[in-house]
């Protein structure tokens, strides 16, 4: 039995059931939410498939469903927080054993982050001396969401961070989460200058009950020294975003892509 753990509302979901019945012919299967049917398969009946109404569950028409002799697989839509619960599938052979097979799964549906966390506050470029500040937004989920910062690869420790900012709001059902965390590191802490003439920052937002949904965003700036400084080289300029200002190299992937 394949049922999905943890899904989000924008899902189509697939729920399956295989079996092996040997000699015997199928009589039924039935799919339920809790104890309440909602999906019958009789290959035996006329129509072959029967549905009733529960709480919470929408079956996708926009393909057929295949349920056969080894195999009944649906598929849900439409899912809210109501969807979330316990899912059997059960199956029964022909006369005169009518032998029953079951199983059981939860499944719980949540917000999860689409998109990757969004960088701001940057500026275009840095000295040794200087200080990064820069904020980190998540993306919105129902689900406790970690920020953390690497700069050149190295983890922000906990003395340069701000306090977590949360910001929440309820939603169809849902407690939905924005998260927002501030560094502020001086250069040299994790910049080494001999050997590093750009400052690759990135944030990873991650949700430890999902790790499949973690996700993350790059950038790249600029580290000058003071001598190109004083010769009018690598000017200091606000960015307003790190879509338009911040130079170089702005990259955002899932982590598990």
């Amino acid at each position: 039995m394949n049922v999905p753990e943890v899904v989000d509302y924008r899902d189509t979901v697939t729920l399956s059931c295989s079996y092996d019945l040997g000699a015997h012919q199928l009589n039924s299967v039935k799919w339920y939410k809790g104890n309440k049917e909602f999906y019958r398969y009789a290959p035996m009946l006329f129509p072959k498939v029967t549905t009733y109404p529960v709480d919470g569950i929408v079956i996708a028409t926009d393909r057929p469903t295949i349920c056969n002799q080894y195999l009944c697989s649906i598929r849900l839509t439409e899912l809210q927080r109501r969807t979330s619960g316990e899912y059997r599938c059960e199956i029964s052979g022909d006369a005169p054993e009518f032998k029953l097979a079951n199983g059981t799964r939860n499944m719980t549906v949540e917000v999860l982050p689409q998109d990757d966390p969004t960088i701001s506050g940057l500026s275009a470029s840095y000295l040794p001396n200087e200080h990064i500040a820069a904020n980190c937004t998540s993306d919105r989920s129902s689900l406790v969401t970690r920020l953390l910062w690497f700069i050149n690869g190295r983890t922000v420790p906990m003395e340069y961070l701000q306090q977590l900012q949360e910001t929440s709001l309820e939603s169809d059902g849902f407690v939905i989460r924005y998260r927002m965390l501030e560094m502020r590191v001086p250069v040299d802490r994790l910049v080494q200058r001999e050997l590093d003439n750009v400052i690759h920052i990135k944030c990873v937002a991650t949700v430890d009950a999902v790790p499949s949904v973690g996700r993350e965003t790059k950038t790249v700036v600029a580290l000058r020294s003071h001598r190109s400084s004083l010769f009018g080289f690598g000017g200091h300029s606000r960015a307003a975003s790190r879509t338009s200002l911040v130079p170089a190299l702005t990259l955002s992937s899932d982590l598990n892509g």
